[in-house]
């Protein structure tokens, strides 16, 4: 993971296998930060994988225009650019409170 500005690309090397390129809002790169190694790398395997096939991975909200990604007891909410093939990363956390 690199900064890039005021959010976090989890495309370090794009290679041709990734289609969709990951950016961390601000609040998640806190979040994501403050987690322990094994479940940060657990969360970056889980991305990688939605960068290549999102539709697959993703379930859409209904409440709002976004998607959850889960990650054991964790969820990740994003936003996705379909056009510019990019995946937002909102915020994340622990399911309990995720949603709050």
């Amino acid at each position: 993971m690199r900064a890039r500005g005021s959010r976090w690309s989890a495309s370090n090397a794009r290679d041709d296998c990734l289609g969709f390129r990951v950016e961390f809002s601000p609040l998640a790169a806190g979040k994501f930060r403050k987690l322990e190694r094994g479940l940060r790398d657990r969360i970056v395997r889980k991305l990688e994988e939605v960068a290549k096939d999102p539709a697959r991975h993703l379930v859409r909200l209904s409440a709002v225009q976004a998607y959850r990604l889960r990650v054991g007891t964790y969820r990740l909410i994003v936003d996705m650019d379909w056009e510019r093939e990019i995946v937002h990363v909102l915020t994340l956390g622990h399911r309990s409170t995720v949603y709050d």
